[in-house]
């Protein structure tokens, strides 16, 4: 077994044994009707626990929204007392904050379970997404730039980036006199080469569903419409793949994770 792969497996290993041994305390706080999110911080090696975080989530139905304590010497966070529902995510950690694209599910008299992720972003990212993320809790969407060219042989748009930023996964609407859809950002191309992402200033080519025309222009939107909680993030709080396989009993679930 590799050096990575045994790293990743004690890792998980770890989060189930502290999660297990967590999960009566939070039990004993049960409220008949709610439940409860219990879960685990990392650091971007997805190995080093991350004290002193505050979680926050975010009911979609109901706006409330519910912050953990700080994360303890282990990582370990808890939110007791959650209306059944969706939950959208936000990290605030000691040296800043993150937002989450991603969406946990909460179910009645369940503690569910999940171990998150901080990522930081890079310089240039971490300041093009604050005006996307401005625009996205005023307005729902926001403007990224006008389509410039649409190819109908391959069904791909050159669309300029004249603010923020697009990258590969965004929900984007692409709107015009005669054109309205949604979809998700796929196949982005920039110069030839493909991208995760694209910046102010880059024509990005993306592959879309159906036709547009020249002078539509492209949004990115809010997943599923929850605006991010953060102006400034740092970066993203990413729900670890794999990490709702934690050890479940009868009362405490794996958590139900939408991902973006």
């Amino acid at each position: 077994m590799s050096r990575v792969l045994k790293g990743k497996v004690l890792s998980l290993g770890l989060v189930a044994a502290i999660l297990i041994f967590y999960s009566p305390q939070v039990l004993k706080g049960q409220v008949s009707g709610k439940g409860n999110l219990l879960g685990f911080i990392y650091g971007q090696d997805r190995t080093t626990p991350l004290p002193g975080a505050v979680v926050m989530v975010k009911n979609i139905s109901s706006g409330k929204v519910y912050e953990s304590v700080a994360s303890d010497g282990l990582g370990v966070f808890k939110v007791q007392g959650l209306e059944i529902g969706l939950y959208a995510l936000g990290v605030m950690s000691p040296d800043g904050s993150y937002n989450s694209t991603d969406l946990v599910g909460v179910t009645a008299n369940e503690t569910a379970k999940i171990a998150i992720a901080l990522n930081p972003y890079e310089k240039d990212v971490r300041e093009a997404v604050q005006p996307v993320n401005k625009d996205q809790q005023e307005k729902g969407e926001s403007r990224i730039g006008p389509v410039s060219e649409f190819m109908a042989n391959n069904v791909r748009a050159a669309v300029f980036i004249e603010r923020g930023l697009l990258q590969a996964g965004d929900r984007i609407h692409v709107k015009g006199v005669n054109t309205d859809f949604y979809q998700d950002a796929r196949n982005l191309m920039v110069q030839g080469a493909s991208v995760r992402k694209a910046l102010v200033g880059e024509t990005c080519e993306i592959t879309l569903k159906q036709a547009c025309v020249p002078g539509d222009v492209v949004y990115v939107v809010c997943k599923r419409g929850v605006p991010p909680f953060f102006l400034a993030p740092l970066g993203i709080a990413a729900v670890i793949a794999g990490s709702a396989a934690l050890t479940p009993s009868e009362k405490e679930q794996p958590a139900s994770v939408i991902k973006n």
